[in-house]
């Protein structure tokens, strides 16, 4: 078993640490290790089960037609790898998943899973909340694509939903912000250019901004 304080992950949080292994002595279960930079699972890669990540921090890529990769979202220690495909007709991973540091991932085959789930309620209603929100989360993004939002206005959602006390530090590049809206990168910029040459926005730093008319980004 890992060493590893499981009532500190959020899927078990709030459960005593010795009930959690009491639970887990009744199933089988794997402890899977991987460095930096393994290829933990491609896409297309078959789903046998819940794959949690326990420590380290993991990233999903997805290969472009144009040979580029397309960075999806990063998965800290505690988070359920493709959730919402773990049961149902389609069992595949959706993309590629890479460790972005040493990793340590709690798979519960699907079988042992449901063994699990059955005999703790709490359990049981979380992963429940987990597929749930997955999905109405991939649900979300699907509209957001299909609407095909204007530019001015990604960002501008995208920046009232990152703010803290007005600031919005930008953790990722232009071109990986450009990627995520689908849009190309020069566009992306020249579209925040106006919003700071408009004085909607103010450039502090490079990578940072403050939101100075925040009407005027709510009402785009």
């Amino acid at each position: 078993m890992t060493n590893i304080d499981l009532n500190k992950i959020e899927f078990f949080k709030g459960i005593d640490n010795e009930k959690i292994i009491a639970d887990l002595t009744k199933i089988d279960y794997k402890i899977l290790k991987f460095k930096k930079d393994d290829i933990v699972a491609f896409r297309g890669d078959e789903i046998k089960g819940m794959y949690i990540n326990l420590k380290g921090t993991l990233v999903t890529e997805m290969l472009k037609d144009s040979g580029e990769t397309k960075k999806i979202e990063e998965l800290s220690n505690g988070k359920i790898m493709a959730s919402a495909f773990i049961f149902g007709s389609f069992n595949n991973f959706p993309v590629d998943i890479i460790a972005k540091s040493d990793v340590e991932i709690l798979y519960i085959e699907k079988k042992e899973l449901l063994k699990l789930l059955t005999q703790d309620k709490i359990l049981l209603e979380r992963f429940l909340n987990e597929i749930s929100g997955k999905a109405q989360f991939l649900s979300k993004n699907l509209w957001e694509s299909i609407s095909n939002k204007r530019i001015d206005k990604k960002l501008a959602e995208y920046f009232l939903n990152n703010e803290k006390n007005q600031i919005v530090e930008l953790n990722i590049s232009i071109k990986e912000l450009s990627e995520y809206f689908n849009v190309s990168r020069p566009s992306l910029s020249r579209v925040l250019k106006e919003l700071v040459d408009n004085k909607k926005i103010e450039k502090i730093k490079k990578g940072m901004y403050k939101i100075l008319e925040r009407n005027y980004l709510e009402n785009l």
